[in-house]
């Protein structure tokens, strides 16, 4: 494998990454908003997560071959608005709509539209947020994606392999709010699209604490692939591109990442918290409390136990015995009525919603001063 070939591989692991951890706070703010993680508004998140992941296979891949990646040619960035839009025009005034319909300047600009309406349909419906912030994202990840086309995913190759058009970007925004104006019709048609928000104070399903878990896991392999392909970038910068060989990350250093790593999200992130949550449980609103206490957060040592259990097995073998063990922590869940898992059992923990925690502390303080008033 050449250098050429680690760097797309690179590439994909990053945007691997990188895509579902960008629509985590989707997920939070989506658990939120409704009280709970089900139905259409999980079925909204995850067609927002889908369609994400749709713009980074079309807009990156395919990746260059080492022959177009020669950086012999320079590849300008087009910044002239409305350039597209003018094309396809003389298109249609040579051609007529029959021919204008078999060019691929058309289609290419009919596809960029399209890509983003989902994305802003599903973005509005998942985050019910005010138009104008659902135009803003989905201007600023066209912005991102033609900024990365157009430096060559930001330095990973030598040269820029795709044009920034400044025509796709207006087109790109075009689509998110086509995708924004659905959403709106699709509220006001479809009853399912608009489900009564919850108080949230049931205890938390299997999906949402999974998507706690998961959440976890992929903070952690995105930081791993942070920290390794920034070194991985850095070598390759330090090389001047000039290396045959790939970077390859040393065991040694591959370990300390994952130790690292394991240690912040795992122990230091819980034992700093006053509710000793992950920044998965964090994110999903929910928060573990003590097994015999219900209201209040468990001991320090039962985060270390919990980290233990849940982030050692995946330092010591990402391949098996962490998969094996996150497997294992799965069926305790869902044979045992109470759902708890085996890092819950071996810390004396259960899992509660962060608002229902509150609404017991409210209602025990409230008693405890009808009980004793101050004088």
């Amino acid at each position: 494998m050449d250098q050429y070939v680690a760097n797309a591989v690179l590439v994909m692991a990053a945007t691997a990454a990188l895509i579902p951890l960008a629509m985590l706070p989707i997920l939070g703010h989506t658990v939120r908003y409704y009280g709970r993680l089900r139905g259409w508004p999980m079925i909204a998140a995850l067609g927002l997560m889908g369609s994400a992941v749709a713009l980074a296979v079309f807009t990156i891949l395919p990746l260059p071959s080492a022959e177009d990646l020669a950086c012999t040619v320079d590849i300008p960035w087009q910044l002239d608005p409305g350039a597209s839009l003018a094309q396809i025009i003389d298109l249609y005034e040579a051609r007529g709509a029959r021919g204008l319909l078999g060019t691929f300047t058309f289609w290419q600009f009919t596809a960029n539209i399209a890509l983003f309406v989902p994305f802003g349909f599903f973005l509005h419906q998942a985050s019910r947020w005010p138009g104008i912030a659902v135009i803003a994202v989905g201007a600023s990840a066209s912005m991102l994606i033609e900024l990365s086309q157009g430096t060559g995913f930001f330095g990973i190759f030598p040269c820029p392999y795709r044009v920034f058009d400044v025509d796709d970007l207006i087109a790109n925004t075009a689509g998110a709010i086509l995708g924004l104006i659905a959403s709106y019709i699709a509220i006001g048609l479809f009853p399912f699209t608009r489900p009564p928000r919850e108080p949230d104070l049931a205890a938390p399903g299997r999906i949402r604490r999974g998507v706690a878990g998961t959440a976890d896991l992929a903070i952690g392999l995105g930081a791993m692939v942070a920290i390794e392909g920034g070194q991985a970038i850095l070598t390759v910068l330090a090389d001047g591109y000039t290396s045959p060989e790939p970077v390859d990350i040393s065991p040694e250093v591959d370990m300390a990442v994952r130790i690292g790593v394991a240690a912040v999200l795992g122990l230091a992130v819980p034992l700093i918290r006053r509710d000793r949550a992950t920044l998965g449980q964090a994110l999903m609103n929910i928060a573990p409390v003590r097994v015999d206490r219900g209201m209040e957060p468990p001991a320090r040592w039962s985060a270390l136990v919990r980290a233990v259990i849940r982030w050692v097995p995946w330092v010591l073998s990402p391949t098996l015995v962490g998969p094996l063990v996150a497997m294992a922590e799965i069926a305790a869940s869902v044979v045992r009525r109470d759902r708890r898992s085996l890092a819950a059992l071996a810390s004396l923990t259960r899992t509660r919603s962060v608002p229902s925690i509150r609404a017991d502390r409210y209602t025990a303080s409230a008693e405890t001063t009808v009980m004793d008033p101050l004088e």
